[in-house]
């Protein structure tokens, strides 16, 4: 929400600009300097807000941002009033930051009831998170609420799961005073943006809210519209980099441009997926093995393709025809599924849903090839399902895009 307030406010403060120096006749130009200078702070990673985070560094890096993108427009249009619109807008990033920083970032002593791995995942959450002051405390339950009063404790997190009667009771105290209390599977949910399965029941998941996607006809209806236009716009946008792609991986290596291969899809079906070829024709003459960092079976076209996403283009055509979404799990083999299921609690969930060509598991968790990986890449799966909206899409493409632009794939 902070940084759609940002570029709304920016955006507002542009045009305002714009009428004031009488720059509309030539405002295509500047309406697209300002979505370059947004994009540009977006995929860098400048577009935070923290005092902490938000370095000299940042401020120079915007700045060349805007002088650059501001500096093409006054070349294409040499109109004079550009130059104080640059400086004012310059300005107005710098007060509007201070501002959000100043609102939004107030420090909320926080403390935590509970022992164990609980309490650990909650202090690993904690820990330097913006806005929050983590004070500890051991000691018994009778005294929690002088310590919440001493130490002015905005918010007390519960590391664990089930409570004595007396815990209940002081606590809800507490509660009713003001205080912030919340447990550990919705801080999960809703600061680390996953479902930690270890901890989660059936029982959690009859009561847990969310999970529209599942029984909402029309927000799929809306998901199937969004991939259908999507992947056939971006089909042929691309269709000249799939051409040269394929030619590359023809020349480069003996075998089959298209790699096609049974994956698991919504409701458990099975389906073909298709990639272009990234490993040797014959990566698999030992049977199905996981992929690895730095893989040896890859080629070298292959390990670019792999790191832009370049490789999953020729799975538009899946999108196209229904078997895949753009965004949601990424789809799996049987032969690993089997093997996840044994291991890995409600790992069959994620088949609720249409597999994607990219996904919320994808742009929040760092290639891995494990079990515990797995696991991991499962919590922000079960997230995405159960927060699912077209908004958290958009964000996923986005997010995805950093990835392409920066080479960060696997």
């Amino acid at each position: 929400m902070k940084e759609i307030f940002y570029i709304l406010s920016l955006g507002i403060i542009f045009l305002g600009e714009v009428f004031l120096f009488n720059l509309e006749d030539v405002g295509i130009w500047g309406i697209l300097a300002f979505i370059f200078i947004m994009l540009g702070m977006y995929l860098s990673d400048s577009m935070v807000f923290n005092v902490s985070k938000y370095t000299n560094r940042n401020y120079i890096f915007i700045s060349l941002l805007d002088m650059f993108f501001l500096g093409l427009w006054y070349l294409i249009t040499w109109e004079i009033g550009i130059v104080p619109l640059f400086l004012i807008f310059l300005g107005a990033q710098v007060i509007l930051r201070t501002l959000i920083n100043t609102l939004v970032y107030r420090e909320k002593p926080v403390t935590i009831l509970g022992e164990g791995i609980l309490r650990e995942n909650l202090e690993k959450s904690i820990r330097g998170r913006e806005g929050y002051t983590y004070v500890e405390f051991n000691g018994d339950i009778s005294t929690l609420k002088s310590f919440v009063k001493k130490n002015s404790i905005g918010i007390v997190l519960l590391g664990k799961l089930k409570m004595t009667n007396e815990e209940i009771e002081k606590i809800l105290q507490l509660k009713l005073s003001g205080v912030e209390v919340r447990g550990y599977l919705d801080h999960m949910v809703d600061y680390e943006e996953k479902i930690d399965v270890e901890y989660i029941d059936e029982e959690w998941l009859l009561n847990a809210y969310g999970f529209e996607i599942l029984r909402s006809k029309l927000q799929n209806k809306i998901k199937r519209i969004f991939d259908f236009t999507l992947a056939l716009g971006m089909g042929i946008c691309v269709s000249p980099l799939m051409a040269i792609s394929a030619l590359i991986v023809k020349l480069e290596s003996p075998g089959g441009v298209i790699y096609s291969q049974a994956r698991v899809g919504e409701n458990g079906r099975e389906f073909m997926v298709h990639k272009f070829r990234s490993m040797r024709a014959d990566a698999e003459k030992n049977g199905a093995q996981w992929a690895q960092v730095n893989d040896p079976r890859v080629t070298k076209f292959g390990n670019f393709m792999r790191k832009t996403r370049i490789d999953e283009l020729p799975q538009l055509l899946n999108v196209l025809k229904g078997e895949m979404s753009f965004i949601g799990p990424r789809p799996e083999r049987q032969v690993f599924i089997d093997e996840l299921e044994k291991q890995i609690p409600y790992y069959g969930l994620r088949h609720m849903v249409k597999p994607g060509l990219t996904g919320w598991a994808q742009v929040m968790y760092p290639y891995g090839a494990t079990v515990e990986d797995a696991k991991n890449k499962l919590e922000y799966d079960l997230y995405y399902i159960k927060c699912y909206s077209l908004y958290l899409d958009i964000i996923i493409l986005f997010k995805t895009l950093k990835t392409v632009v920066f080479g960060r794939g696997r």
